[in-house]
C-alpha cells in the first residue's frame, strides 16, 4: 500500500511541481480520516515526498465532511499554498471546494478518489479499482468456493470507489449462479461500522458462508463480529 501511494504522490509532485521547485513554498495536503491506516499513510507519504522536493507541507483531515473540507481549502488559500493535494470527501460535494482553490490560482491534485467534474483538478491519480476488485473477487471465489450465501460490506456512497469496487466484484461473482448475495450494507470504509453491520447481517442471515468487503478496515470489523459470534472458523 505504501509503495503504491508513494508512486502516485511522487508522480503528482514531480509532474506538477518541478517547474516551480526553485520557488518552493507550502503544499497543503488534505486527507480523509487518519484513524484509518490507509489515509494516515497517505498523508504521511505525501508530506514526506513534498519535503524531499524542497517544499514545506502540512496535513489536514476532513473525515468525509464537505464543510470541513471547504474550511481546510480556505485555510490553504489564506496560507498561500502553492498546491493542494486532496483526497476528496465527496465525488459531487467536493467540486465547489476544488473550484475555490482553482479560482485562487492554486493547482489541486486529487489522489485516491475522483470528483464528478473533469478539467478542474491538475490531475486525478487513482488506482484501477475495477481491475483490483475483479482480481480480488477471483481470489475470493477460490477460497470460498462456487456455492453458498454471502454478504457484502460497501464503502461510502459519496466515494465513487465504493461503487467501482462493488461492481468489480459483481463482474466476477455474477458468473457463479450458485453464489447468492444474501445482503449488503454500507459501512463507510469504517471498522466499527463494519463490525456493527456484520452483526446485523449475520443475525438476519445465519447461514452465510462468506463476506466480501470494499476495504480492509470494514473487513477487520467483520472479522471481529464473526469472532464474537463464534462463526469465524466457518465463514
Amino acid at each position: 500500500m505504501k509503495t503504491m501511494l508513494k508512486s502516485l504522490l511522487a508522480a503528482a509532485m514531480v509532474v506538477g511541481f518541478t517547474a516551480a521547485a526553485s520557488a518552493a513554498g507550502l503544499i497543503s495536503i488534505i486527507v480523509n480520516d487518519p484513524a484509518n491506516p490507509y489515509w494516515l499513510t497517505e498523508g504521511n507519504v505525501a508530506k514526506a515526498e513534498a519535503e524531499k522536493l524542497g517544499y514545506t507541507a502540512n496535513v489536514g483531515a476532513h473525515k468525509g465532511d464537505t464543510n470541513t473540507e471547504s474550511n481546510l481549502i480556505d485555510t490553504a488559500i489564506t496560507n498561500k499554498s502553492v498546491a493542494i493535494i486532496l483526497d476528496p470527501a465527496n465525488a459531487d460535494g467536493s467540486v465547489g471546494a476544488v473550484k475555490k482553490a482553482i479560482a485562487a490560482n492554486i493547482p489541486v491534485f486529487l489522489v485516491n478518489a475522483e470528483i464528478n467534474q473533469e478539467g478542474l483538478a491538475k490531475g486525478q491519480l487513482v488506482s484501477n479499482n475495477a481491475q483490483g476488485a475483479a482480481l480480488g473477487a477471483q481470489q475470493w471465489v477460490q477460497a470460498v468456493g462456487e456455492k453458498g450465501k454471502y454478504v457484502e460490506l460497501l464503502g461510502a456512497p459519496s466515494d465513487n470507489n465504493a461503487a467501482t469496487r462493488s461492481n468489480g466484484y459483481a463482474t466476477v461473482l455474477s458468473q457463479y449462479p450458485d453464489l447468492e448475495k444474501a445482503a449488503s450494507q454500507v459501512a463507510n470504509w469504517d471498522r466499527t461500522q463494519g463490525h456493527d453491520k456484520m452483526q446485523s447481517m449475520l443475525q438476519a442471515n445465519p447461514d452465510i458462508i462468506a463476506v466480501i468487503s470494499g476495504n480492509d478496515e470494514m473487513a477487520l470489523g467483520a472479522v471481529a463480529a464473526l469472532k464474537e459470534a463464534g462463526k469465524l472458523a466457518g465463514i
